[in-house]
C-alpha cells in the first residue's frame, strides 16, 4: 500500500482486517524511508528527508487490540513534491535524468501547514466519534514527525495534551512512513506507552492523504512491539 508517508496507520488498518478475517493469525508491518538517497543535494527542500525503518507485529488475541481507521485525502497539492519520472507515467531518459526528474524535489505550490494544523484535528475528531471515545481516553498521539509547531497546534485542536504527543524529529529529523513506528517504539522504551493504553496515529502523506489509526496495547509482551487485534 502506498500512502506516501501516511501508510502505517493504513497498514495497521489492513493488516488487523486480514486477521479478523482469514486464517492469518500473526502479521509484521513495515514502514521504510530512504528518499534521503534520492535528493538532490541542490534542491531547497532536500534538508528534510532522514533514512529510517520501523516495524510492528499484530497478532490475533482474546481481547479488541485495533480500535478502528479513518482516512481524508485532496490531491490540491499533488505537485508540491515528486519524484517526477522513472515510472509508467514518465519512463526513465538520459533526458529525464540530467534535468534531475528521477530525483525527490519540491515545487512551487508546496502545502503548507495549515493543511496538517486544520485536517489532523478533523480526522482526529471523526476517529474518536465513528469509535466511540474521547481525548481524555487517548493515552499517546502519535503524529507525523514533521514540524513540532504544528504538532503543538494540532494538539491543543484536538483537546489532548502536548506531554502525550510523543516526538522523535529531535533524534532522527523526518523519516516519513517509519516515522510513526519509530515513534512507537521510541515511547514505548521509555515506558509513556504501557499495556492497556489506547494509542492513536495520526499522519500525512503527500498529496495530500491523512490516514488515522486507534490501537489498545494489549500484548502482555510491550518490550517486543506487539499489539493484539
Amino acid at each position: 500500500m502506498d500512502c506516501a508517508c501516511a501508510s502505517f496507520p493504513a497498514l495497521i488498518a489492513v493488516a488487523s482486517g486480514l486477521i479478523a478475517t482469514t486464517a492469518m493469525r500473526t502479521i509484521l508491518v513495515v514502514g521504510v524511508d530512504m528518499i534521503h538517497k534520492l535528493t538532490d543535494p541542490s534542491d531547497p527542500g532536500c534538508f528534510l528527508w532522514s533514512n529510517g525503518a520501523g516495524a510492528a507485529v499484530l497478532e490475533g488475541g482474546n481481547h479488541p487490540g485495533f480500535i478502528g481507521a479513518a482516512f481524508q485525502a485532496d490531491g490540491a497539492y499533488a505537485s508540491g513534491w515528486g519524484i517526477l519520472a522513472g515510472g509508467t507515467f514518465e519512463p526513465a531518459s538520459i533526458e529525464s535524468v540530467k534535468a534531475g526528474r528521477t530525483q525527490m524535489r519540491r515545487a512551487a505550490g508546496n502545502y503548507p501547514a495549515s493543511v496538517n494544523e486544520e485536517n489532523w484535528p478533523r480526522l482526529f475528531e471523526r476517529l474518536c466519534a465513528e469509535n466511540d471515545f474521547k481525548p481524555d481516553d487517548v493515552d499517546q498521539l502519535l503524529f507525523t514527525q514533521i514540524s513540532k509547531p504544528s504538532i503543538a497546534i494540532a494538539a491543543k485542536r484536538c483537546n489532548v495534551p502536548l506531554e502525550k504527543c510523543h516526538t522523535i524529529m529531535e533524534k532522527y529529523g523526518y523519516t516519513g512512513s517509519a516515522c510513526i513506528p519509530m515513534a512507537l517504539d521510541d515511547a514505548i522504551e521509555l515506558g509513556k506507552i504501557k499495556r492497556g493504553d489506547l494509542v492513536v496515529m495520526l499522519v500525512s502523506g503527500l498529496g495530500w492523504n491523512q490516514t488515522a489509526a486507534a490501537v489498545r496495547m494489549t500484548s502482555s509482551n510491550i518490550p517486543a512491539r506487539r499489539f493484539s487485534t
